[in-house]
């Protein structure tokens, strides 16, 4: 087992998408995709639903995603939270 301190700590991040329909998983890892990893950050989808979802990072990264997200024009992704576990995240909704 690889303690915390070696692997790093990680991040959640809650998002929702707009628009009139749900977003197919196929269009949100596009999405991610062209945001998050040309800032050079990789992540991981948690869960998603059409409509809302969890993706982790990890620790160093979060602030660089949440840059990332904020900075796309007309983005179809809003973030919604941040958290150190999942459970503060799944309880919020």
């Amino acid at each position: 087992m690889v303690v915390k301190s070696k692997r790093g700590r990680r991040r959640y991040i809650a998002f929702r998408t707009s628009g009139e329909h749900h977003m197919s998983d196929e269009e949100l890892l596009g999405t991610l995709n062209s945001s998050l990893h040309r800032s050079g950050v990789r992540f991981k989808v948690i869960q998603f639903d059409g409509r809302r979802g969890i993706f982790r990072v990890s620790g160093s990264d979060r602030d660089r995603a949440l840059k990332a997200l904020s900075g796309l024009t007309g983005s179809p992704i809003t973030t919604l939270r941040t958290s150190g576990t999942l459970r503060t995240l799944r309880d919020q909704r």
